[in-house]
C-alpha cells in the first residue's frame, strides 16, 4: 500500500471519529451545562462563577507551500493554533483549531467561533448572581496575560507593582486556570503525534487535531481520572508553562471589567478566603 493511500486512510479515519463523537463528547453549550461547569470550579478549585479555563496551544506543522509567514510563530516554528476551553475536570467544552501560528492568543480568540460568540454576547451565559452576599457578579472564563480583560473573561493582574490583594487573586486565578494547561498536557501525553511536527497540509492537520481532542474527552470521561495530581507535584511542571505570546498588544481593558476583577480579588481576601492561600501566594510583608 502506497504512502499517499495510507495518509488518505488516516485523514478519513480522523474525520469519521470527529463526526461520530463530537455530538456526545462535545455537546452544545447550554445555560445548564455552564452552571454545572461553574459548580465544578467552585467545588474543586475554590473559584466561583467560572465557566471554563481558556488557552491556546501551538501544533507544529511543516511550512505549507506559498504560505509566507502566516504560520510562523513567536517560537520560530510553523504552527496552527488549538484554542481550548476546559471544565474543572480538564475535559474540553469547546475548541477551535486551525488559526495561523503568527496570531497571539487574543488574536486567535477574536477569529474563533467561540470568541465571536463572546464578543456578540450570544453564548448562553447564566445571569449575574451574588456570591456570598456580594453585588451580582458575572460568570467568567479564566485566561492568561495574553487574553483581553472583558466582562466575561478575567486575566491576572499585571506582574508589576502587585500588592497582597492582587497577589492572592493571581494565585487563585492561576490555580483554577491551570486546568487548561493540564488538559493540553494530558492531550499531548496521550496522543503523542501532537509532540511531533506534522508533515501535512493545514487542512489535514486540523482533522488530526480535532480527532485527538474529541478522543481526549472520550477517554477521560471513561477513565474517571482523579484531580488530586493537578494540585500535587506529580504532574510535569512543563504542562503548566504558558503557550501564549504575552507580549502581544491586546488593548486597554474597560472600567467595568477592571471593577469585576477587583470585586473577585476582594472576595478572595474576605468571604472566599482559604487558609493555605497566604502561604502559596508569595505575599510581601508590606504592600507595594
Amino acid at each position: 500500500m502506497g504512502a499517499s493511500t495510507v495518509k488518505d486512510i488516516v485523514y478519513e479515519t480522523c474525520n469519521v471519529m470527529w463526526n461520530e463523537l463530537k455530538t456526545t463528547e462535545l455537546p452544545t453549550l447550554t445555560h445548564d451545562s455552564f452552571k454545572e461547569v461553574a459548580i465544578g470550579f467552585a467545588q474543586h478549585w475554590h473559584f466561583p462563577h467560572v465557566l471554563g479555563a481558556i488557552d491556546g496551544k501551538h501544533i507544529k506543522i511543516e511550512c505549507p507551500p506559498k504560505s509566507g509567514s502566516a504560520y510562523y510563530n513567536y517560537k520560530q516554528t510553523f504552527s496552527i493554533v488549538l484554542q481550548g476551553v476546559c471544565d474543572a475536570q480538564c475535559n474540553f467544552i469547546s475548541f477551535d483549531v486551525g488559526d495561523f501560528g503568527r496570531h497571539s492568543d487574543g488574536g486567535v480568540l477574536k477569529h474563533s467561533s467561540f470568541g465571536r460568540a463572546i464578543y456578540s454576547n450570544s453564548l448562553p451565559i447564566p445571569l449575574d448572581e451574588s456570591i456570598c452576599g456580594s453585588d451580582p457578579l458575572p460568570y467568567v472564563f479564566l485566561g492568561d496575560e495574553a487574553y483581553p480583560l472583558l466582562r466575561n473573561i478575567m486575566r491576572p493582574f499585571p506582574r508589576r507593582g502587585l500588592d497582597n490583594v492582587r497577589r492572592i487573586y493571581n494565585y487563585r486565578h492561576s490555580r483554577a486556570r491551570r486546568t487548561i494547561e493540564c488538559a493540553f498536557g494530558v492531550l499531548v501525553g496521550k496522543w503523542s503525534v501532537l509532540k511531533t511536527t506534522l508533515n501535512m497540509l493545514p487542512e489535514n492537520a486540523i482533522k488530526v487535531v480535532l480527532a485527538c481532542c474529541v478522543l481526549h474527552n472520550f477517554v477521560r470521561r471513561r477513565e474517571r481520572v482523579s484531580l488530586d495530581n493537578i494540585e500535587s507535584n506529580e504532574i510535569d511542571n512543563s504542562w503548566f508553562q504558558m503557550e501564549g505570546n504575552t507580549s502581544a498588544t491586546i488593548g486597554r481593558p474597560g472600567k467595568q471589567a477592571l471593577d469585576i476583577r477587583d470585586e473577585f480579588a476582594e472576595l478572595f481576601l474576605t468571604t472566599l478566603s482559604v487558609s493555605w492561600q497566604f502561604d502559596r501566594a508569595q505575599l510581601t510583608d508590606i504592600d507595594s
